[in-house]
């Protein structure tokens, strides 16, 4: 079965979405998994109904949740987080510190994080990573940033001018 670790924190969702990469499932059948009410189903799925990763329907008032094609290559793609993980220290030379393994996570849960007029890249990932409750700097998810840059854990998208416009996870750490 497909290793599902994240972009999961909650081990219910984990659970939900193992289920459902074995096909189709009734509200009730995974309400079951996760001992909850069916109609705690929709709620817990909708984020990722919105982001086109699940798919519900309707049969006789009932509602059926399914991952969609989309989904699976995205989550058969990545490796587990720990994976990545052991290559950026390898690559390092360091085992991740907290601050470092929460920024990386970041990354790994975004497809890329692009620059926008509001927040730089840095910004961001400092705000993702303050909503995990996890206490950093601004300036050291920057010094991270920096370092992850220069040593290819991260590609950054850079223009002529050297403004970056996005980034990401570089793609060797994911295969």
């Amino acid at each position: 079965m497909m290793e599902i670790t994240l972009p999961f924190r909650s081990k219910n969702m984990a659970t939900l979405f193992k289920e459902l990469h074995s096909g189709p499932k009734l509200a009730k059948q995974l309400a079951n998994l996760i001992k909850t009410e069916s109609k705690e189903i929709y709620p817990r799925l909708k984020r990722y109904i919105v982001k086109g990763w699940v798919k519900v329907r309707k049969v006789n008032n009932v509602n059926v949740y399914s991952l969609t094609e989309a989904a699976r290559k995205i989550l058969e793609s990545k490796g587990s987080f720990e994976k990545v993980k052991e290559k950026a220290e390898e690559i390092l030379g360091h085992r991740l510190d907290e601050d470092e393994t929460e920024v990386l996570r970041v990354f790994y849960e975004s497809k890329y994080i692009e620059n926008s007029r509001d927040e730089t890249i840095a910004e961001q990932v400092y705000y993702a990573v303050r909503k995990r409750n996890r206490k950093i700097t601004l300036t050291r998810v920057e010094e991270i940033l920096k370092e992850f840059t220069l040593r290819r854990i991260v590609f950054a998208f850079r223009l002529r001018s050297g403004q970056i416009l996005k980034a990401r996870l570089d793609k060797s750490l994911l295969q």
